[in-house]
């Protein structure tokens, strides 16, 4: 690599999310027997976009465990992949569950998914959310 090139990172975090209406999160920890690291009861929230007042529950992957994409979106693929006779059963109670990858990222930078991961996603039968936010990190 050229040194003079400034090398562009996106700073990722990898989730996977469940949502719904009438969404107690104890009750999805108790059924899922994991624990999320984040939840929000129903209702409305400061923290989300107007008129979002879904509960949720997930569970992320972000740099404080890996700086790597592909590390983070396997460890949430692998739980989900141990989970996925649940999740078809929270889907069919209508929740909705997504596989979620937000990131910043600066001026040139690519995010690329690989086809054993997109593979995985697909056999899941889960929705892939890709969000970005332009700020520079």
């Amino acid at each position: 690599m050229d040194a003079t090139k400034k090398r562009h990172w996106v700073l990722t975090d990898v989730s996977l999310a469940i949502k719904g209406h009438d969404l107690q999160p104890e009750e999805i920890t108790s059924f899922l027997g994991i624990e999320p690291t984040g939840v929000r009861n129903p209702g409305p929230s400061k923290w989300s976009r107007p008129g979002e007042i879904d509960g949720q529950w997930g569970i992320n992957c972000d740099s404080n465990v890996s700086r790597d994409l592909h590390e983070q979106l396997g460890n949430i693929l692998a739980t989900a992949e141990s989970k996925r006779t649940e999740l078809v059963q929270l889907i069919e109670r209508g929740y909705e569950v997504i596989v979620d990858i937000y990131g910043f990222s600066g001026n040139d930078c690519t995010l690329t998914l690989q086809p054993e991961e997109v593979k995985r996603i697909a056999l899941l039968g889960l929705p892939l959310r890709v969000a970005a936010n332009m700020n520079e990190r």
